[in-house]
């Protein structure tokens, strides 16, 4: 199985040097066009038993259909892959989500998550969280 797929709209790939599974989205999506992209991270971290996820949206925008996808559930499936950190990238940063701790109620899985302004800023705090 690849490392990496190359969708229209985004790029998923394994990043060994911070043992991360990234998705770069490089235009808006919707419906299977967002979720298709985001079910092949899945894959991937399971096969890489990745701990760590990247999420850069410098060019997408969520609607609202689709957040209730992703919070019911994608998030959840994501959780159960073995993603315990996340860091996205957005370029009008919102405070309000830095540093969110996410519990889920059914099994107690927790996952720490934070939000910056700079692929670089993401990388970094990435970098210093052992796998």
């Amino acid at each position: 199985m690849s490392n990496h797929y190359i969708y229209n709209k985004s790029h998923i790939f394994w990043d060994e040097q911070i043992e991360t599974v990234v998705i770069r989205w490089n235009s808006f999506a919707t419906g299977d066009e967002l979720r298709d992209p985001l079910d092949r991270m899945i894959e991937l971290a399971v096969i890489k038993k990745a701990k760590k996820a990247l999420f850069d949206n410098s060019h997408v925008l969520v609607l609202e259909e689709d957040m209730k996808w992703l919070s019911e559930e994608w998030l959840p499936r994501l959780l159960n892959a073995g993603i315990q950190y996340t860091a996205t990238v957005n370029p009008k940063n919102s405070e309000a989500n830095n540093n969110l701790h996410i519990e889920t109620d059914k099994d107690k899985t927790k996952l720490l998550h934070h939000e910056f302004e700079r692929i670089h800023n993401a990388i970094v705090w990435l970098s210093e969280i052992a796998a």
